[in-house]
């Protein structure tokens, strides 16, 4: 992805700090003594969290051509079962009505409410989410210029867009939402009332990889000219990759192909071909249909012995434990505490495109009844912190954030914060830990805006502040600031007497180790509450790695977890 945007003016950056100043002083949140009313709807039935009060005609939302015991066809994550094809009235009132309220409820944030792409969050993303309303698509199994097949919709939403901001959607849908969400979407283009769907590509046999296909597979890589885009080196560095502009005028990022985490159809080899062979339609990634399917293997099988490394496993929405401990807990990121703890990876997605990503976070807790410690780990080969020779460094960082209130993932009326700093009168507690506050407390006197008064939303997550700005932090020498927000723009440092979580980190052999610590029981109603809540909180993680010059929105992100606090027996 490209950078968001810099200036080296003075001027400018002092007029977005402004900007963005007047933009938190609008929204800011009260943290005093006033009541946040959440409006939760109790539908705590799966898929109920989708039916509205609205004065719609929702039909009934059980009677898809699927009977009442057809279970799987309503439970979150089925999606591999061979038997759970589409409805047969896609055009049924309850399959449009939940459709709608799917997509509003984990979709508007980025595609927009009329599917242009340009929702609230557009700002913060590269590349831009999708425009639905002309009806171009890139990951199809048909020729280029149809229309995607109902399948192939299915396919990314419950898969999402590695290398890009679109999550992967599988675990928090059932195949029932899932078809009522394609139903929603195909709603918002008119080439799906007077188009039929593409024909399906069929591949008449896959072709096992060997040295002669590979050997045929480079040939044809510089004869079809495929390194001008994704380069000798394959990792996207071609002649004309930082020139290359889509369908809807927006550049083009050209992903690293060595990397089988940045395929954004899959990196499975049929799906290496099915890609070759469809083209990415609304990019300059045109159709090889017209190459033979021999020679179109023969590509797939070379790209694949450029791999660097294997795909790794991870889970994108998922439970998360903190397991009961009978000892004294620390910010120590090597305690013994931590050995043979159950850990857990998740996928992080970027919101700004970028080679070399961090692609995965470590997750583990414990407490013993009294504090609860959250132990975080990624890999990172570059130790980025605090440098006094520097005022505009970017630093490492890594932050924790928990919805607040009485929410639970994808129930009660769908009622849990959007994932991206939560949304109004759904609010967020967040954590966030910057590498090298030792290092900038010893020069704080050396820089120019060491003071306060500086707005922290600008500072943490605008776009456009640079890290001159660095050495803001509310809390002293804890290099951990607890902040709240219910949407963008809305970023608050909670004060001085409720900053009451302690972190420390520790950058070894290439691997980040941070520790959050907190004590179970809240201080304030802004923060989360582990000692009465029984319902599992929900949480989600962002990293920032300096040597990408991360700031601000520019970061890698999870989704919502679930965290179960197990505490330990009286």
């Amino acid at each position: 992805m490209k950078q968001f945007f810099q200036s080296g003016l003075a001027l400018l950056v002092l007029a977005g700090l402004y900007a963005s100043l007047a933009i938190a002083q609008e929204h800011k949140m009260d943290h005093g003594d006033g009541a946040m009313d959440h409006g939760a709807m109790d539908h705590s039935a799966p898929g109920g969290e989708y039916r509205t009060d609205e004065p719609m005609d929702h039909g009934d939302h059980g009677a898809m051509q699927h009977g009442e015991g057809d279970s799987l066809f309503r439970t979150r994550g089925s999606h591999d079962q061979p038997d759970l094809s589409k409805p047969e009235d896609m055009d049924s009132k309850s399959l449009l009505a939940r459709g709608r309220n799917i997509y509003m409820h984990m979709c508007v944030f980025c595609h927009g409410k009329d599917g242009n792409g340009g929702g609230i969050a557009v700002e913060y993303l590269y590349p831009w989410p999708r425009d639905f309303r002309e009806g171009i698509f890139k990951f199809r199994s048909t020729p280029t210029g149809t229309l995607p097949r109902d399948e192939d919709l299915y396919r990314t939403i419950i898969s999402g867009v590695p290398g890009t901001s679109m999550p992967a959607w599988g675990d928090a849908l059932s195949p029932q939402d899932t078809w009522a969400l394609i139903n929603h979407i195909k709603n918002f283009s008119p080439r799906f009332k007077n188009e039929p769907q593409g024909e399906k590509i069929v591949v008449a046999k896959p072709l096992e990889s060997s040295p002669e296909l590979v050997a045929r597979g480079k040939k044809l890589f510089k004869e079809l000219k495929c390194f001008r885009c994704h380069g000798e080196s394959l990792k996207g560095d071609g002649e004309l990759a930082e020139s290359l502009i889509d369908a809807w005028k927006h550049a083009v990022f050209v992903h690293d192909i060595t990397n089988p985490h940045y395929f954004k159809s899959g990196h499975k080899p049929e799906d290496l071909f099915r890609t070759i062979t469809a083209g990415l339609d609304g990019t300059p990634m045109g159709s090889y249909l017209h190459v033979p399917e021999k020679d179109r293997w023969a590509l797939v099988h070379y790209i694949g012995s450029n791999l660097v490394k294997e795909f790794k496993e991870a889970e994108f929405e998922t439970d998360l434990y903190s397991l009961p401990v009978g000892v004294e807990l620390s910010t120590d990121p090597y305690s013994p505490v931590w050995e043979g703890v159950a850990t857990t990876n998740l996928v992080l997605r970027p919101l700004a495109a970028r080679r070399d990503a961090v692609e995965f976070i470590n997750v583990s807790s414990v407490n013993n009844g009294e504090q609860l410690a959250v132990r975080l780990q990624w890999n990172d080969p570059t130790h980025d912190a605090f440098s006094e020779l520097r005022s505009d460094n970017f630093r490492d960082g890594v932050a924790v954030q928990f919805a607040l209130g009485a929410v639970t993932l994808h129930t009660h009326g769908h009622n849990e914060p959007f994932f991206g700093m939560g949304n109004r009168n759904k609010p967020v507690n967040i954590w966030h830990w910057k590498a090298g506050l030792e290092e900038a407390l010893e020069a704080e006197d050396d820089l120019e805006y060491a003071g306060g008064g500086v707005d922290m939303d600008a500072l943490i997550f605008g776009d456009i502040i640079a890290e001159t700005f660095s050495r803001v932090n509310t809390t002293g020498d804890n290099p951990v600031e607890e902040l709240n927000a219910e949407g963008f723009g809305t970023v608050t440092p909670q004060p001085p007497e409720n900053q009451n979580v302690e972190g420390a980190g520790e950058w070894k052999d290439g691997v980040w180790t941070v520790v959050f610590l907190r004590d179970m029981l809240k201080t304030g109603k802004w923060d989360v509450d582990f000692a009465q809540r029984i319902d599992p909180a929900l949480v989600a993680f962002a990293v920032w790695d300096g040597v990408k010059e991360d700031r601000n929105g520019r970061k890698v992100i999870s989704v919502w977890q679930r965290f179960n606090v197990k505490k330990p027996k009286p």
